[in-house]
């Protein structure tokens, strides 16, 4: 991970320490035909360090990694390689300080992957010059690194795409740059692939290199990047580690989806998951409040189905370890923890009634009530409008000997379902209805 002259911000933003930083660009802005494909960008990047820039197509990403580069000529802001301004360095030393692996084909007919990554060399060489040993070695080495040296005399077209994409990295490193631009190195290719090239790219970054990459699946970008950058229409919309970039609400505002995001339990980075192909009403509709009362796995599908609606969540005393928390935490909902099978104490009772209170809806769950949760029945005596769930009897759920009953007896409900979908539709209705 990055750890050079330069530290890292509590915001996650590389800072100078005495030294320069190897990539700094401010401001950039590019037009063209009276559209604006970047909006003042800044992107600073720290020496060995991994920038992932994420975001939906037409972002702005691929327009971003050309301008930092040279490629695309700038109308505005400003971009410095290791404090130099990009603009004052001759072409043939920006070769050499910047590698480049692009995601549109490059032609390769008729060369064999020693060949092309030769090629990397081409920026050290003088006009008239040919390739030396010492510049075969080094393409060798990029090659060992890549794990490609068995496809040396191989043509290049016929190697898998996976394949090739490491020949092309392989060539980027040949060139010994001090920056490394990737536009979507892992587009097109499998999973196996997609995993070995952002490895190679990690390694490369441990080593020293400081790398910016355009990566489109956002789980694979938190997981080998040290921060993000979001873009969207040409603007940052969010930047810095991957758990503060990569939220439900950045994700929604920039791609129009409603994702939960969460730790994966295998690897601890962050991953996503879609929501499921719904006919529900456009989350424009919805709006109101619903607070859901619930424990031992009887909330979570409901709490899903209204956050992917669009309805603000809040659910109530949940312990740790519990199944309803867990979603709870994935989907960003707020709730009131309390330890394993603890009871519930009289600042949460009171706290949890007043988020009753505020509800517009309130939605008891039907999970079993005992000595410790028995006060959440007080709680939603509390509910504007009370939607029960009751697909199990009372009586095989009361665990206080029938002290459960008689609080639930002196309930009102609006409404009584059967089951989860029941809810969803009643609620639905109550919303229509002015909730």
């Amino acid at each position: 991970m990055a750890d050079v002259s330069e530290a890292t911000s509590p915001q996650g933003t590389p800072e100078r320490e005495g030294g320069v930083l190897p990539l700094d660009a401010v401001d950039v802005t590019f037009e063209i035909e009276a559209a604006r494909l970047l909006d003042r960008v800044t992107l600073r990047v720290g020496r060995g360090e991994l920038v992932g820039l994420i975001g939906p197509n037409g972002a702005g990403k691929t327009t971003l990694l050309r301008a930092i580069s040279g490629l695309a000529h700038r109308t505005g802001g400003a971009v410095s390689i290791e404090g130099r301004e990009l603009d004052r360095i001759p072409v043939r030393e920006v070769a050499r300080l910047i590698g480049r692996v692009s995601q549109e084909a490059t032609s390769t007919y008729g060369f064999t992957a020693l060949e092309i990554v030769v090629m990397g060399r081409y920026p050290h060489m003088g006009r008239f010059q040919v390739e030396g040993e010492a510049d075969r070695e080094i393409a060798l080495e990029a090659m060992r690194q890549t794990e490609i040296v068995r496809f040396a005399d191989r043509p290049v077209a016929s190697l898998s795409g996976g394949e090739r994409q490491r020949v092309f990295i392989a060539r980027a490193l040949a060139q010994q740059p001090h920056i490394l631009l990737l536009d979507e190195p892992t587009a097109n290719l499998d999973i196996q692939h997609q995993l070995r090239v952002l490895e190679i790219v990690r390694q490369a970054v441990d080593r020293g290199i400081t790398a910016v990459a355009a990566i489109h699946d956002l789980s694979l970008a938190a997981r080998y990047c040290d921060r993000l950058v979001l873009l969207t229409d040409g603007r940052v919309l969010a930047e810095g580690p991957p758990e503060r970039v990569m939220t439900s609400d950045n994700i929604e505002e920039a791609y129009g989806v409603r994702v939960m995001v969460y730790p994966d339990p295998l690897t601890g980075s962050l991953t996503l998951s879609l929501p499921e192909p719904s006919p529900m009403v456009p989350v424009a509709q919805m709006g109101g409040r619903v607070h859901v009362v619930c424990g031992g796995g009887s909330g979570a599908r409901l709490m899903y189905e209204l956050w992917h609606m669009g309805f603000s969540v809040t659910a109530g005393t949940l312990g740790a370890g519990d199944t309803d928390r867990m979603a709870a935490d994935i989907m960003g909902i707020l709730y009131l923890p309390l330890p394993a099978f603890g009871p519930i104490d009289d600042e949460t009772h009171q706290r949890h009634e007043e988020m009753v209170a505020s509800a517009d809806v309130t939605v008891l769950c039907d999970m079993p009530i005992g000595a410790n949760n028995l006060r959440n029945l007080e709680a939603v005596a509390h509910a504007t409008r009370l939607v029960t769930i009751e697909s199990t009897p009372l009586d095989a759920r009361d665990l206080v000997g029938g002290e459960a009953g008689r609080a639930f007896g002196r309930l009102r409900p609006v409404v009584r379902c059967s089951n989860s979908v029941e809810a969803v539709a009643a609620i639905r209705r109550l919303e229509a209805d002015g909730c």
